[in-house]
């Protein structure tokens, strides 16, 4: 079980690494417990990941049900929590930073919450159409490029990896999500 100091910790801790502040880190429990009640970050994310189907997906063209399509994006948001962490047990021991990986993961996880958390406000504008397309795409292209260099500092940083290796990281990250997104469209209908 996971305590309120835990929670609060780990999202200022992550909330520091999205400021590109290295101290962060210090914030966090590196223990495999930590490790696993790390994965809590992604209940406090699930809202804001459903906000954002909900603006991006349009239900004329979805051929699934509603029920079929919560239950598939559901899935989908399941395999993206823990995908990537997988991976990385592998990569990490690869990379010979076996030593580093329950921080690197915990890392990750606890700054989804901001970023996700700086993201939806932007992805809501857009969908509202508040502002013209054009500065909406490059506002969120902005905030995508952000993320990545956030997931960049914290794999360099977390995993004291050559800058190179952190982009190739990034790099996975961000094919895993693609596949992922790829195969659900594929089940929604979407083409």
């Amino acid at each position: 079980m996971i305590g309120v100091k835990e929670i609060l910790y780990g999202i200022y801790g992550g909330y520091r690494l999205c400021r590109f502040d290295a101290q962060g880190l210090a914030y966090f429990d590196s223990t495999i417990g930590g490790f696993w009640r790390s994965f809590f970050a992604a209940v406090l994310v699930a809202p804001i990941y459903f906000i954002t189907v909900l603006l991006d997906l349009d239900f004329s063209t979805v051929e699934a049900s509603v029920g079929r399509t919560f239950l598939l994006e559901s899935l989908a948001y399941v395999i993206l929590v823990f995908a990537y962490p997988l991976a990385m047990h592998y990569i990490s021991e690869a990379l010979d930073r076996r030593q580093q990986y329950f921080l690197y993961i915990v890392a990750y996880n606890w700054a989804s919450v901001t970023y996700n958390a700086i993201a939806l406000p932007v992805d809501v504008l857009s969908a509202s159409e508040l502002l013209p397309k054009a500065a909406a795409d490059t506002l969120e292209l902005a905030v995508r490029l952000a993320i990545l260099a956030i997931l960049w500092f914290i794999a360099r940083t977390a995993l004291n990896v050559p800058r190179l290796i952190a982009v190739g990281l990034v790099a996975l990250d961000f094919v895993l999500s693609l596949v992922v997104s790829s195969i659900i469209n594929a089940r929604l209908g979407i083409s």
